[in-house]
């Protein structure tokens, strides 16, 4: 049977944290052979907003699976995520996330501009890159102990609200 437990509070005007804890069966999705077994969920957040422009928010997330068979650990792994997001006035605002997986050992970046003229008038710019620790070399990767860049992108987007 599944258990949770989740804990919200505000610490003051400026601070906020979360607490969850979950357990119950889960399915390990193997291509060949799924299985069943049991997860164990933590959640740890915290919310810092100092000023009514700047947000920041930090998260760790903690998941394990064991097996149902022979309650043998298949894996456990930690994302921490950082989201900060600064409004520079009521038409412009700026936002950038950072997110490690500890399990595909890999760090995300993400940045956004965004721009709101009126509601459904919206110009948007980011990017995003993905670095982890692996580097190609004689036909195949190999662990790194630095962060190499794997993936990037660039997006645009614009609406516009065209009413009659």
């Amino acid at each position: 049977d599944p258990v949770g437990i989740q804990l919200y509070s505000q610490v003051t005007r400026k601070v906020y944290l979360q607490l969850v804890y979950r357990r119950g069966g889960a399915i390990y999705y193997d291509e060949e052979d799924p299985f069943g077994g049991t997860r164990n969920q933590l959640i740890f957040g915290l919310d810092y907003q100092p000023t009514d422009k700047f947000t920041s928010s930090l998260s760790l997330r903690y998941t394990d699976f064991y097996r149902e068979s022979d309650g043998k650990e298949e894996y456990d792994y930690l994302i921490v995520r950082s989201r900060n997001t600064f409004q520079v006035n009521k038409y412009l605002f700026i936002r950038g996330i950072g997110e490690y997986n500890t399990y595909r050992r890999r760090l995300v970046l993400d940045f956004l501009a965004s721009f709101t003229y009126i509601p459904g008038t919206v110009l948007h710019v980011g990017y995003g890159a993905a670095f982890d620790r692996m580097r190609w070399e004689n036909r195949e990767y190999v662990e790194d102990d630095r962060f190499l860049e794997r993936k990037r992108g660039f997006f645009f987007k614009i609406s516009y609200l065209w009413r009659l």
